[in-house]
């Protein structure tokens, strides 16, 4: 199946680089999605069992996640336009093209997430005045979960060439969303459950590091518990699906390949120290299982990414698609700036969740 016509500006860094630098790029806005994902879950549900009672940590655990997740979509839409650069410029003949296909939902994401920010404002105000705020949290929780639904749609209907044009010739103006690929609703429930494991480490986090109440951060940290052990293993069984229903012949060549086929055990290895992680917080207190459970996490993510990674190139490739054959014709100075621009960004990144974590919280009033 034939692709767009090859761009004949060359690239300018090696596809290498831009491979290193999306997947470092895209582990990072996963874990936010994560985190965002399950903050909205957790917020919603919580404030929803205290709606009348504003003086219980519980209403103080889920105000305290309302005024951080707003700082938290604030990380996931800063840390979600590199990665997509990145695929566009490795990718961009089969992205660009789903895109136009889908091109209605594709614009509507910007406005679905626009709302959905807004109502985390809207959800923080409310804590802050001791209201409930959970149908805001819910709301929100269904926008970003729709963008992510459109998210899984597109970068499924890249990897399928075959059906582009059918597509076309049913509607011009993208105005649908195709549900017939088998593997689209497995890698987005992937995104939405593995949220809870990754939440649970996040809340581990917030309950060491935090200066909130004792009661709200000794609440955060069983839960936090909980999530981490019961959500890694769901992360397990989501990711053994997904990776199930993709094409015999992308499996085996997975199997096969020297860098992505220990990509599933590596996710697999993490998944379950997470969990380790997360039941021994029940009977360990302090920075161990907490430190532990996050690191996890982080590594849980970026074996998932490199394993998407390699499910899409090899996919790609059985379609016709070498990503590694583009012409490269490197500028080492602009290169050098980038990735001395792009370390301390991260290092500005890193210290603003640091800031964020041992933040104080909503003190609950008398």
């Amino acid at each position: 199946m034939p692709f767009p016509t090859l761009d004949p500006i060359p690239l300018p860094a090696p596809v290498w680089l831009f491979k290193v630098l999306h997947i470092i790029t895209l582990a990072l806005h996963f874990l936010t999605i994560y985190l965002m994902v399950g903050g909205l879950t957790l917020a919603a549900l919580w404030n929803f069992r205290t709606r009348n009672d504003a003086d219980t940590p519980l209403y103080g655990a889920s105000a305290d996640i309302a005024h951080r997740l707003p700082v938290v979509m604030t990380y996931l839409v800063n840390l979600g336009i590199p990665p997509l650069l990145f695929a566009q410029v490795l990718y961009g003949r089969a992205l660009y093209t789903s895109s136009i296909l889908i091109g209605a939902y594709w614009l509507a994401v910007i406005f679905l997430l626009s709302g959905a920010y807004y109502l985390l404002y809207v959800a923080a105000r409310r804590a802050d005045q001791r209201r409930a705020f959970w149908y805001l949290s819910l709301l929100s929780l269904v926008g970003v979960a729709y963008i992510g639904r459109i998210y899984a749609t597109n970068l499924t209907l890249m990897l399928r060439p075959e059906v582009w044009l059918d597509l076309y010739r049913a509607s011009a103006l993208g105005a649908q969303l195709p549900t017939d690929d088998p593997t689209t609703l497995p890698r987005f429930f992937f995104m939405m459950l593995t949220s809870f494991a990754v939440t649970g480490a996040g809340l581990l986090l917030v309950a060491h590091y935090s200066h909130a109440d004792a009661a709200v951060r000794s609440l955060m940290g069983r839960w936090g518990s909980w999530l981490a052990g019961l959500g890694g293993l769901l992360s397990i069984a989501v990711g053994v699906w997904a990776h199930s229903v993709q094409p015999e012949i992308v499996k085996t060549a997975l199997a096969n390949h020297h860098l992505y086929a220990w990509s599933l055990p590596g996710f697999l290895l993490c998944a379950a120290l997470l969990s380790a992680f997360g039941f021994l917080a029940l009977k360990m207190k302090g920075w161990i299982p907490a430190i532990g459970a996050a690191g996890a996490a982080f590594l849980a993510t970026t074996m998932a990414v490199i394993a998407r990674d390699g499910i899409r190139d090899l996919t790609l490739l059985a379609k016709g698609f070498d990503v590694w054959q583009q012409p490269v014709v490197s500028n080492w100075q602009v290169v050098v700036i980038f990735l001395v621009l792009f370390v301390a960004g991260l290092g500005v990144i890193g210290w603003m969740a640091y800031v964020l974590a041992k933040a104080k919280g909503v003190a609950r009033h008398a």
